[in-house]
């Protein structure tokens, strides 16, 4: 891989599999993305090029990794492409915000990867668990 692809750490990295859609290649990078950062229950990776700060953490990586650790369900719940960008939804797993998701964005060629501040909270949700 050429150098100057791996010094973006918002660039997706994995080799698209041309057999599948752009919302499955999309997935992928996000899932890859959240885990690499530490929002899973998975570690963040070790290679620290590909870390990426949100607007207002500071780089202190240690305590900005630890602040993340198991907020984001793994898998993606949804995911949803346009011409210009993609957009996928990431369940939160802290209390009470189990109907509450965040989003990564990125360009149609998976490029610009960001966790987008804030949450979005599905109404419907909290009806169906009453």
């Amino acid at each position: 891989m050429a150098p100057w692809l791996r010094e973006d750490p918002q660039r997706c990295l994995l080799t698209r599999d041309l057999s599948e859609n752009m919302e499955a290649m999309a997935r992928r990078c996000a899932e890859a993305f959240v885990r690499q950062n530490g929002y899973t229950d998975l570690p963040a990776t070790e290679d620290s090029t590909r870390w990426v700060l949100e607007a207002g953490e500071k780089a202190v990586w240690p305590r900005v990794l630890a602040s993340r650790v198991g907020s984001l369900e793994r898998d993606a719940a949804t995911v949803q492409c346009s011409m210009r960008q993609c957009v996928v939804f990431f369940r939160i797993r802290r209390m009470p915000l189990l109907c509450a998701y965040r989003i990564v964005t990125m360009t149609q060629v998976f490029t610009k990867l960001h966790l987008e501040p804030g949450g979005i909270h599905d109404v419907r949700c909290d009806e169906r668990r009453a």
